[in-house]
């Protein structure tokens, strides 16, 4: 039970991607026309697999459905219905199955003793989720067919073909270790969805973020004297610590007869680079040519050079310490590290200290701007939300509040 349960608050606190944020400029391809035009139809569903689709269960399917919604569930269930906007269990199921495949991985071992009817219950609950977080964009998608002709959706759709390509598949690629279409289809195709459904749902999430930037206007003046309490009201924002870039020789002490050794040859490695240095016309090359060729350092490929590095941040206190308080180009005596033996220097260091204003009044102005511009946000989307009909298949009719966490389910006091 302990392990179940270790499977689920691993997976718990893991974000999804239904938000609303843009990822490429695409006003220019919403081709708004006149309104109250009729609405496109769905794009084609490819189908899950049996397996795939057992994980729905049958409170999937949904009583008084639409024809468009009965031919989508020859392929592909319908997990809810927001407004005139479904979502179908191949919009969900990759990211929901990846998740637990990637969580039982870390668990190794443990993950046998985890039996397929708990990893059913996760995989409804993250289906839930899932299913949440994607009410915005649906109502927002939603407002968008209502207010645009039909006939012009294929255009805007052919517009998003290339920030697709140029966005999300690199994206995509990453997130699924692979470094091809079709390896990227058949991935997907074995998650339980198709990369037809993962552009739709792209296409759904730049159409639905333009959209309300389209209809929330918010006033973009910004007075310095609200910059200048913003700034005052988040000084420690502003604060960057002390860090150093600096060099190391490191000899493992296993590769002698006893440390005495090691530690003698790390010094004669010290030695090295302070008599070849007199010779070196570069400040720094002594150094960096023994330790590529000589010192057993994790950086010793790239001679020994470490790139800044916070106060604090190392393992080994004493190497922690030196870095900090050595002067710059000064090397060290040697340091015993435990499983090595260590001679630094520092190349650079920046004290810690404050971002001044005038360095960050830029960054505090949009700050501003786009807080005005999410509480507006937020103002349109209550406004959706409340008239929202919504139905899933994890709590039948319920209220858009209710199922997003933000007002309690009466239902359960029932």
């Amino acid at each position: 039970m302990r392990i179940f349960s270790s499977l689920l608050i691993g997976i718990g606190v893991t974000a999804f991607c239904g938000s609303l944020g843009t990822i490429v400029p695409a006003q220019e391809m919403l081709d708004i026309g006149a309104p109250g035009a009729g609405a496109a139809s769905p794009g084609s569903i490819k189908p899950l697999t049996e397996s795939d689709a057992n994980a729905v269960t049958s409170a999937a399917i949904m009583p008084g459905l639409t024809a468009a919604d009965s031919a989508n569930l020859d392929g592909c269930q319908v997990v809810a219905r927001i407004d005139d906007q479904i979502i179908l269990a191949c919009d969900v199921l990759w990211r929901v199955n990846q998740l637990i495949e990637t969580q039982m991985q870390k668990i190794g071992d443990q993950a046998e003793k985890i039996s397929d009817d708990q990893i059913a219950v996760v995989r409804r609950q993250l289906m839930r989720k899932e299913v949440t977080s994607l009410v915005d964009r649906k109502l927002l998608y939603n407002e968008f067919r209502r207010g645009v002709p039909a006939e012009n959706l294929p255009r805007i759709e052919e517009n998003l073909k290339q920030p697709f390509e140029d966005h999300e598949l690199p994206s995509l690629y990453k997130q699924l270790h692979v470094d091809n279409k079709r390896d990227l289809e058949h991935e997907l195709t074995r998650l339980g969805s198709s990369l037809a459904d993962v552009q739709r749902g792209f296409n759904e999430r730049v159409i639905a973020s333009e959209w309300i930037r389209s209809k929330v206007k918010v006033n973009d003046e910004v007075s310095p004297d609200e910059m200048i309490e913003y700034y005052k009201a988040h000084l420690t924002d502003y604060d960057y610590p002390s860090q150093s870039k600096w060099e190391e020789l490191a000899l493992r002490k296993d590769r002698f007869k006893d440390p005495a050794e090691a530690f003698a040859a790390l010094a004669s490695l010290g030695n090295e680079v302070w008599v070849q240095g007199q010779s070196k016309p570069v400040r720094g090359a002594a150094f960096a040519e023994i330790a590529k060729t000589k010192s057993d350092g994790f950086t010793a490929k790239d001679g020994g050079v470490h790139d800044w590095t916070t106060k604090g941040a190392l393992q080994c206190k004493a190497i922690d310490e030196a870095i900090f308080t050595l002067q710059v180009g000064q090397m060290s005596q040697i340091i015993d590290g435990g499983p090595m033996f260590h001679i630094v220097r520092v190349l650079e260091r920046k004290e810690a200290g404050r971002k001044p204003y005038t360095d960050v009044q830029a960054d505090i102005r949009d700050k501003l701007k786009e807080q005005r511009f999410q509480v507006e946000v937020e103002k349109y989307l209550s406004k959706l939300r409340g008239e929202a009909r919504i139905w899933t298949a994890f709590t039948g009719d319920v209220s858009a509040d209710v199922l997003m966490g933000r007002a309690p389910d009466d239902t359960k006091k029932r």
